[in-house]
This record gives C-alpha cells, structure tokens and sequence, in this order.
C-alpha cells in the first residue's frame, strides 16, 4: 500500500484546493496522512521567553485540528481506514514534514500553495519550493482555483 501525505494549513484556501486531488490521483490503494503543523512562536516578555501555543493548549488545538482535517478527510471519498491524521507543535514546519516524510516512506507528498504571483512569489521562500527540492518522495503541487 502506498503512503500519500497531504500537507494543510487548514484555511479554507488550502483545504478547497486539495479537496481536488480526488480527481488528480488515485486513492483506491493508498493509506493517506493529513498532516498539519502548528508553528510554535516564542515572545520575548519581560527577559524571559514566552512560548505560543503552551503545551497545556496542544490537546485542546489538535483536536480542533484534527476535527477540520476530518472534513478534508470526508471529501476524499475513501475508507475512513485509509486515512491517518497528524497534529505536530514545532518550530520549523519543513523539516518536521520533511522527517515525516521519511519516517513513513511517503511514496507522494501533496501540497497547495497560494498562488502569490509577482513581486511577492518572487520573494517567498514557500513550503511547495522548500518541498520541490528536499522532498524524499514525489510531490504534486496543486494551485488555487481563480
């Protein structure tokens, strides 16, 4: 069975574009990953570090977290067997993803970007771009819809 891995940022933007891959790829006799990661910000307040979300917040996050991927996970039409849900708090989004790709032997990481153009995709150094040259597997790059 392969392993397919959908990375989100659970806004709406993202979670409409890969509600598409159902029509991309087929997912009859795949296991998929719905990934997601939390960012963790660390604040300087008063000489001393404050870090955003606090562990007391993570259960109560990946819950919700996990609630909105599940949606995600509906769309797909595919046994809810095949589906595997992720939640991770870090602070370096892409190689947290990275290393999970690699954990699992991800066969194909999905991903959506925003579609800056311009001036602003010219300077972003994007998650699809970090993805397209240190991914260990294939990666698909799905673009909004106009």
């Amino acid at each position: 069975m392969k392993n397919y891995v959908l990375c989100t940022t659970l806004d709406n933007e993202c979670l409409n574009t890969l509600q598409k891959i159902r029509h991309q790829v087929d997912l009859k006799h795949t296991m998929v990953h719905i990934v997601t990661v939390v960012k963790l910000n660390i604040y300087q307040i008063d000489l001393s570090p404050y870090i955003y979300p606090t562990e007391i917040q993570y259960a109560n996050l990946e819950l919700k977290a996990i609630e909105i991927m599940k949606k995600l996970g509906e769309s797909l039409n595919i046994d809810s067997s095949q589906i595997i849900y992720q939640c991770f708090f870090e602070y370096n989004k892409k190689e947290t993803i990275k290393t999970y790709l690699e954990k699992i032997n991800a066969d194909l990481v999905v991903v959506a970007t925003r579609g800056k153009y311009g001036i602003p995709g010219l300077f972003s150094s994007s998650f699809a771009d970090f993805l397209c040259k240190f991914s260990p597997c294939d990666i698909l790059v799905m673009r909004p819809t106009k």
